[in-house]
């Protein structure tokens, strides 16, 4: 079989064309209007352009940025100045970019590109913080935490927004992503991205991946409703009670949850119903331990749990760490995005360009991902046992995205032409690839896993 074969490149570009027909669509260009008047007239910079213009965006100064955009889509002779960008991006309403990156997701579930992990789609929740221009009304905006150094807002030293998405370890894209202000907590952030994307899971067998914070009774209770599974890790004060009164480090407990638990329960209606019908929760446990060494050489031992509604009989412990250990995937996400697409790179010191910015490179995350998930597919494919394994290099793949002027065949619906770019650019594959390290670990906040309690697994960037 050959390699593009393989890639589905035929069917990427489908998915492709289908995008860039939503994206001239007359639903796309009322979204993006922040005015009526907003949009109305085919200008050089008109509403898709400019959509195209922030997915793209990978110079280092507004004025190189619009040389290297018109170039790009041969359109050099109609290149405005900076000064008609900046009055253009100003009229941009950032919800388009919240509906493309959900659209996206639901145009690629309706292909035969998704792939599973044993029937299920992997998806994983995390959040993290987007630095926004410094200014007064970013600060008013944005808001901050008050703290033994913050005070008040002139002592605000750095503008961030809680930023937050569901994302496909699967097939490498954002199904849903929000910017917030700063105090915004994580768990009605998770609840926003599951009511949001229902529709665009439905009829998905879906695992539900997240790390602390997230195994509220009242998540829980939701993910059951929405007939999800799900494996996340515990904090120690979890259900302290009946995970104390275990016997072994895998077993099922249950907990009651009563009328005053059920008055904690503020964002699920179907939750707390469900609760009601049936108060008993029951969750499997699994009590693991690891040891490390810190900077100063000093060994540590730490106890992990994690909660899980999937069976012993249809997956064992070690493949629910495995599974878990897939939920790296939407960190290295994160990372990408803020070194490699410079996503805290803003253009402008308004509100709402930064916050278009940050979505428009989500966009193109999800674009550089789907592909690099065909890749990864196919040096699996290659793979033989007792060799090594190897990984797309997603820095480098979106490096070759921009140097193969993608856009120009992107933006025009050229369906064919963006078929032979995905041929040349996985033509690249062999260059790009990276090796998986046996038994990999991620360092964080000073510490090195030593050893493990079970059988060791791999944490992929794939």
């Amino acid at each position: 079989m050959m390699m593009n074969d393989v890639v589905k490149s035929s069917e990427l570009s489908e998915l492709f064309f289908d995008f860039n027909t939503l994206i001239h669509s007359a639903k796309v260009n009322d979204l993006c209007r922040k005015k009526k008047c907003d949009f109305t007239r085919n200008r050089n910079m008109n509403f898709y352009s400019i959509i195209y213009y922030f997915i793209f965006r990978n110079r280092t100064t507004t004025n190189a940025e619009l040389t290297h955009f018109y170039s790009s889509i041969d359109r050099f002779e109609k290149r405005i100045s900076k000064q008609a960008l900046n009055k253009a991006i100003r009229k941009l309403n950032p919800n388009v970019f919240t509906y493309l990156i959900n659209q996206f997701a639901s145009i690629y579930y309706s292909t035969s590109l998704p792939k599973k992990y044993r029937d299920h789609l992997l998806i994983a929740e995390d959040g993290t913080y987007m630095e926004i221009p410094y200014n007064l009304l970013n600060i008013n905006e944005f808001q901050f935490a008050l703290g033994s150094h913050v005070r008040d807002m002139f002592d605000v030293k750095k503008v961030q927004s809680k930023a937050g998405g569901l994302y496909d370890v699967t097939n490498g894209l954002f199904i849903d992503f929000s910017l917030k202000q700063a105090p915004y907590s994580e768990t009605p952030l998770a609840f926003e991205h599951l009511y949001r994307t229902r529709e665009v899971l439905e009829n998905q067998k879906v695992i539900y991946l997240a790390d602390r914070n997230y195994g509220s009774a009242e998540i829980i209770s939701h993910l059951e409703d929405l007939r999800y599974s799900y494996v996340i890790r515990g904090k120690s004060n979890f259900y302290k009670k009946q995970v104390a009164s275990m016997e072994s480090d895998d077993e099922w407990i249950e907990v009651e949850i009563d009328e005053k638990w059920l008055k904690r329960f503020r964002f699920s209606p179907e939750a707390k119903e469900l609760r009601k019908e049936n108060p008993t929760l029951r969750i499997r446990v699994i009590k693991r331990e690891y040891r490390y060494t810190d900077n100063k050489n000093k060994e540590h031992c730490e106890k992990l749990i994690y909660f899980t509604n999937l069976s012993s009989e249809s997956f064992t412990t070690a493949e629910i760490m495995e599974i878990y250990s897939r939920r790296w995937d939407i960190e290295v996400s994160y990372k990408t995005m803020k070194t490699t697409q410079e996503v805290e790179r803003h253009i402008s010191s308004d509100g709402d360009v930064a916050r278009n910015d940050i979505y428009a490179k989500v966009l193109f995350h999800n674009i550089a991902g789907v592909i690099r998930k065909e890749m990864n597919q196919e040096l699996e494919n290659r793979h033989t046992p007792d060799t090594k394994e190897y990984v797309t290099n997603i820095t480098q793949l979106q490096a070759i995205i921009h140097d193969t002027n993608f856009l120009y065949c992107f933006m025009f619906g050229l369906k064919e032409r963006i078929k032979e770019k995905i041929d040349n650019i996985t033509k690249h594959l062999n260059k790009i690839k990276v090796p998986v390290r046996p038994n990999r670990h991620f360092q964080r906040w000073g510490r090195s896993v030593k050893q493990k309690s079970i059988k060791t697994y791999k944490k992929r960037q794939t």
